[in-house]
């Protein structure tokens, strides 16, 4: 698994586990708030947008922390001080 930024700049991971937390965090609870009538349709609308972006935007430097210390806790090996080379091998 390559731990490198794909060409637009975002990690699959991080970005993947944001918009599920946004969904789950705001977009739901938006919903049914609308559905039972608390919060009209548009400032629903409005709140969703602007909360799941600003929760994105917000953990996106924590997520990114727990995705690469996750790789690697689950591959020590990958780690540059953790690289056996081939002067070490006798």
């Amino acid at each position: 698994m390559a731990l490198e930024k794909e060409d637009s700049g975002f990690y699959f991971g991080t970005t993947s586990i944001g918009y599920v937390l946004a969904i789950v965090v705001v977009i739901i609870p938006i919903c049914v708030l609308v559905v039972k009538e608390i919060v009209g349709m548009w400032t629903g609308v409005i709140i969703g947008i602007a909360g799941s972006v600003l929760l994105t935007t917000l953990l996106y430097p924590l997520l990114l922390s727990w995705v690469i210390m996750t790789y690697y806790t689950l591959f020590p090996n990958e780690l540059p001080a953790n690289i056996e080379s081939d002067e070490h091998i006798e």
